[in-house]
């Protein structure tokens, strides 16, 4: 279905324009109430082994050999490939551990590699990470195995290997084709040379292409970003992601080397998105969730179509469900009712491993209220729509009484265009998807208990 995404005027931009979480988690990383000790891992691990359904794994390799300025990541940025070694030694006691907890007996249905950039690592250390997670896991026929890639320092020699190591979904950042908007953000990077490796990946195949663009960044127009989007449509990748940029200088000290004044304003930040929607739409590709696009036969656009597309700390999936284990510097999990997060910095990381093979740092345990909560945020970030029953259902309660506050808040966005309230439920409307981080947040009770906005997230727009 083509969402046609209608004018904004300046009130709807001040109202709701405002900082909101994006939702990867509810609860948000930034709310946990830390209530996971380390030494209470092992047990949880040894508990999930009762199950027999597969797991999800994430692996976060931190290591980039340049710094972009608009990055939001986990990232150490060094060429000392030797450090590449030290890492890997530390992943491989990470893994040994999960191998004798027993929670290895369950296969994986999803593998994801992050970064920070997996493609730094070197092919020996690539091969080596690979057979380390064979060694602890089986893999589902059919299962989803991808990696994120940094055009410029992956050669079409790496990407034969990935594609023989078993990888059949491949990420690749592109952010914007304009050479002005590339030296704003410090990342030149050739057309060429990526759409030759995009081509690469589909001939020795890999089953699914997605490139990575971001909004708002420095010297954007509507124009210069309406022609990378022609540029990138034409090359057909399976998904696109479209991203807006994230300034949060506080969290990312490099984002003040980013010029605010080159920045679009919130009227042109819009305006570059509802264009691209527009185009990407006219081109085939499926308008999902919060931002990301899918070719109509994807399984992403599939499962929207379904009503049964989920998110996790991976970004937007067709498999929901599942323990998710994470492995690397940063690496979040979710294990027996509770996400739990490794320590960010890799150093950190590294001695906790070799003190006692796990390096989990915090973590929250979520309680019957985060569960539905979890579940109504994502169904909106997902779905972008409430049915009640299927809540009260799932959760034995009383939708309208467990929520009065909610509803009620949910009122002004029914009378400013943004959702459709109904007797069974709510949905958002065209409009509203520029908006949903907002829409969710309604039933963010940190957020309620913090009275409102809360500045350590990024704007909506």
């Amino acid at each position: 279905m083509t969402v046609a995404i209608p004018e904004v005027s300046r009130e709807q931009l001040d109202k709701y324009g405002g900082p909101a979480p994006r939702y990867t988690s509810y609860p948000t990383a930034l709310d946990w109430r830390d209530d996971v000790r380390p030494t209470a891992y092992p047990g949880m691990l040894h508990l999930a082994t009762r199950f027999d359904d597969p797991l999800s794994l994430y692996v976060h390799i931190p290591f980039c050999e340049r710094r972009c300025l608009f990055c939001g990541c986990n990232v150490a940025v060094t060429r000392d490939r030797s450090r590449g070694d030290v890492f890997m030694s530390g992943i491989e006691r990470e893994l040994e551990t999960l191998r004798q907890s027993g929670i290895g007996r369950r296969p994986l249905s999803q593998v994801h590699w992050g970064g920070g950039t997996p493609t730094w690592l070197t092919e020996g250390q690539t091969v080596r990470l690979h057979d380390a997670i064979r060694a602890t896991f089986g893999i589902v026929q059919g299962a989803e195995v991808a990696i994120e890639v940094d055009p410029r320092v992956t050669t079409g020699e790496r990407v034969r290997l990935l594609a023989g190591l078993g990888f059949d979904r491949i990420s690749m950042g592109v952010q914007d084709l304009d050479a002005a908007v590339q030296k704003e953000i410090g990342r030149i990077q050739h057309e060429d040379a990526t759409q030759e490796l995009l081509d690469l990946a589909r001939s020795v195949g890999f089953k699914s292409v997605n490139i990575d663009l971001i909004q708002g960044l420095p010297g954007q127009t509507v124009d210069s970003f309406s022609e990378t989007v022609r540029r990138i449509v034409s090359w057909r990748p399976d998904r696109i992601a479209l991203f807006r940029y994230a300034h949060v200088p506080w969290l990312q000290k490099h984002h003040t080397a980013i010029d605010l004044a080159r920045v679009p304003t919130a009227r042109e930040k819009v305006d570059i998105l509802r264009q691209a929607v527009t185009e990407l739409q006219a081109a085939g590709y499926v308008f999902l969730g919060l931002d990301h696009f899918a070719l109509e036969e994807d399984e992403l656009a599939v499962a929207a179509r379904e009503g049964r597309l989920s998110r996790n700390f991976m970004g937007y999936t067709a498999r929901a469900g599942g323990d998710l284990l994470g492995v690397g510097p940063s690496a979040i999990g979710e294990v027996e009712g509770a996400y739990v997060q490794s320590s960010r910095d890799v150093n950190d990381w590294r001695a906790a491993v070799d003190e006692r093979g796990y390096s989990v740092a915090r973590g929250h345990r979520l309680t019957h209220d985060d569960r539905v909560r979890r579940r109504v945020i994502m169904e909106l970030m997902c779905n972008g729509r409430v049915r009640k029953t299927e809540i009260e259902a799932r959760y034995g309660i009383a939708f309208d009484t467990e929520f009065e506050r909610e509803i009620a808040a949910l009122k002004s966005f029914d009378t400013d265009g943004l959702l459709e309230l109904r007797p069974h439920g709510f949905a958002v409307t065209p409009l509203g998807r520029l908006f949903v981080r907002q829409v969710a947040a309604v039933f963010d009770r940190f957020r309620w208990d913090r009275s409102g906005q809360d500045e350590r997230f990024s704007l909506t727009v």
